[in-house]
């Protein structure tokens, strides 16, 4: 059982690594970071899945590829909702208390 949550919850984990770093490096609205990169950041060898990631969080308005609209592109960028987003889990990390 315990297994099974763990495989369930990866994905969102790779996803809040992967917005991490992008915040980290400053992807911001001025700068970029290649899937190269977040790949070497983050630890995570197969730039497929750091694309799958990246795909996933453009969904969710989270981040965002550059230029604006073009999944074939190798820079990506985090978004201002994604700033906000990523300040929300990490100040809701650290308190286990139910809000």
């Amino acid at each position: 059982m315990a297994n099974e949550k763990v495989k369930e919850n990866l994905f969102s984990y790779i996803e809040v690594t992967i917005l991490k770093s992008l915040s980290k490096t400053r992807a911001s609205e001025t700068s970029t970071i290649e899937v190269s990169e977040l790949s070497t950041s983050t630890g995570i060898k197969d730039n497929d899945e750091v694309l799958r990631a990246l795909y996933t969080l453009e969904g969710k308005s989270l981040a965002r590829p550059y230029p604006e609209g073009d999944f074939t592109s190798n820079s990506w960028k985090i978004t201002q909702t994604g700033i906000k987003a990523l300040g929300l889990m990490t100040e809701g990390a650290g308190s286990d208390s139910p809000r």
